[in-house]
């Protein structure tokens, strides 16, 4: 049996001369986005048309490096912007959004408009225009500073007299009874 052995190679569309490419990496913001442009450098420049020796050199796997060209190719100078990860992507408001409604929220609360998690999801509701867990709730007061829960202070029902006579007659070493 004769095995066929396919080797992919390399291919550039002329999007860019090889100056701009080099002026393209003098301007890179950061590291991932040099090894983008370097990659298309030595396509173009050196002649390097294998992904397995580009790979090592970048520090980048060989189906990443054939994307990369792939995606130049198909949108040009476009296609080899990185885009960093993190952030909100999925956010239902901005920051400054978050901070107008949670300061209209302090407002009604100063007033006791708000007194519940429910009060505050009708609000953020209304907001948004659409239905939010109780997780959204709360990462939405953690990620602006609020405390999720608080504990109640005193019991709405106490009766200081009362308590205050407890604690000066009660013993102060409990003993059990030895039954009889």
């Amino acid at each position: 049996m004769f095995k066929l052995l396919f080797m992919r190679t390399l291919e550039l569309v002329n999007h860019l001369t090889d100056a701009q490419l080099k002026e393209q990496l003098g301007t890179c913001a950061g590291k991932p986005e040099f090894s983008r442009w370097q990659i298309l450098y030595m396509v173009q420049v050196a002649g390097i048309h294998s992904a397995a020796i580009i790979s090592p050199l970048v520090n980048l796997s060989k189906s990443s490096i054939y994307k990369i060209v792939e995606q130049y190719n198909k949108e040009g100078t476009k296609g080899i912007k990185y885009i960093l990860r993190g952030g909100r992507r999925r956010s239902l408001l901005s920051s400054s959004d978050e901070a107008e409604l949670l300061n209209a929220i302090e407002q009604k609360a100063a007033k006791g408009l708000v007194k519940t998690a429910n009060d505050i999801r009708i609000i953020v509701e209304a907001k948004v225009g659409k239905a939010v867990s109780d997780d959204y709730l709360w990462d939405l007061l953690n990620r602006n500073g609020w405390k999720k829960k608080m504990p109640r202070p005193h019991h709405p029902k106490r009766n200081m007299p009362e308590q205050q006579e407890f604690k000066k007659n009660s013993p102060t070493v409990w003993l059990p009874s030895h039954g009889a």
